[in-house]
């Protein structure tokens, strides 16, 4: 609005300065005030899921597992890349769970230097998916030698508007083709074994770190497994009563 009042130029010239920083001034509080009609947050302790895909190795936890308060995030989205053929390089996608907003990627490098491969990526981003859509399951696919992770695919549940729990929505498409799959997923043309999910325990809880295992040896080292850390979602209800988690 500065700009405008310092502008020397012609009045029609002023007005359509003063109407374009209105309109930012606008865009940007609509961008802000983007959240949902009920907030909803975690309860309890983060807890493991009950089995890892792939194999155990020298483990590290990635995301925000125990956040607090107003900022608890939650997991959308897994993506590897790899160094001389080892997936030495993890990323973990995390959205704020009541403002689609707020997201945030971390990462856990085990290489020599830079990653030099093409990302594979999995997972629910609002592009493709319902917004507030988790992981609530990940599962791996493993070389022949079983000793690299090749492949990535997850499962999830949608928290609608008002706080429930539900499927997974992918966005509608015009082409029924081009639907986003329920449970995606990415892999090397290496990937030769699908291991078992690795889920969060209990039906009301989504992801919030991922666990991951890396082999043996020196850099760079091969992530040869998966698991997660995962909360409850607690549903305040404005009447004062504990209001319903899920819809089946």
């Amino acid at each position: 609005m500065l700009r405008c009042l310092n502008n020397r130029g012609s009045f029609a010239q002023l007005t359509t300065c003063i109407a374009f920083s209105i309109f930012f001034i606008v865009q940007g509080e609509v961008a802000k005030a983007e959240r949902y009609s009920r907030d909803i947050h975690f309860t309890g302790e983060p807890v493991s899921s009950d089995t890892i895909s792939g194999f155990q190795g020298s483990s590290f936890i990635v995301g925000v597992p125990d956040a607090q308060g107003n900022d608890d995030y939650a997991v959308y989205g897994i993506a590897s890349e790899e160094q001389r053929d080892q997936p030495c390089y993890v990323k973990v996608r995390s959205e704020n769970i009541n403002d689609s907003n707020r997201q945030q990627e971390l990462t856990k490098e085990l290489c020599d230097g830079s990653p030099s491969s093409k990302e594979i990526s999995t997972g629910y981003g609002n592009l493709n998916y319902d917004k507030r859509s988790f992981i609530t399951g990940v599962r791996v696919c493993m070389n022949k030698q079983k000793d690299r992770v090749k492949g990535l695919q997850v499962k999830g549940r949608t928290i609608d508007d008002v706080g429930m729990f539900g499927p997974i929505r992918p966005k509608h498409q015009i082409n029924p083709r081009d639907i986003a799959p329920l449970q995606p997923q990415d892999e090397r043309s290496n990937c030769n074994d699908w291991k078992n999910w690795a889920s969060c325990p209990d039906k009301h809880q989504i992801a919030t770190g991922v666990i991951l295992h890396f082999g043996p040896g020196k850099l760079p080292r091969s992530l040869i497994g998966v698991g997660l850390q995962c909360r409850t979602v607690h549903v305040p209800d404005l009447s004062g009563e504990e209001a319903p988690t899920s819809i089946y």
